[in-house]
């Protein structure tokens, strides 16, 4: 409700993002399955990564084929999701760029 209230859900909506639950509703995968090549590499035996917005973390917190997850505030779990990669560094590489044609932190 308050991201409508504040509103952005309109376009986190088309950016991809929607709340699928709360709690328990998220974990162990039961918000869903993963983009198919995570699974595929969970199952070579690579360790995939996630980030959420939670209280808790554990291994396969996410799903069962996510071996690590990080904690952190929903705005940078958003931040995550459109950088593409755990890897991302946030303070020296932009998420894109602004309709001015600026970087966008």
């Amino acid at each position: 409700e308050y991201l409508e209230a504040a509103g952005l859900q309109s376009y986190l909506d088309k950016l991809g993002f929607q709340t699928v639950g709360y709690g328990c509703t998220t974990c162990m995968g039961n918000s869903g399955e993963v983009d198919p090549g995570m699974q595929e590499a969970s199952e070579q035996g690579i360790v995939t990564g996630a980030i959420l917005s939670g209280n808790r973390n554990f291994e396969s917190r996410v799903h069962p084929s996510i071996g690590a997850a990080y904690l952190a505030s929903p705005p940078l779990v958003v931040a995550g999701a459109l950088a593409g990669s755990l890897s991302h560094d946030f303070e020296s590489q932009p998420l894109g760029k602004g309709r001015d044609g600026k970087s966008v932190f």
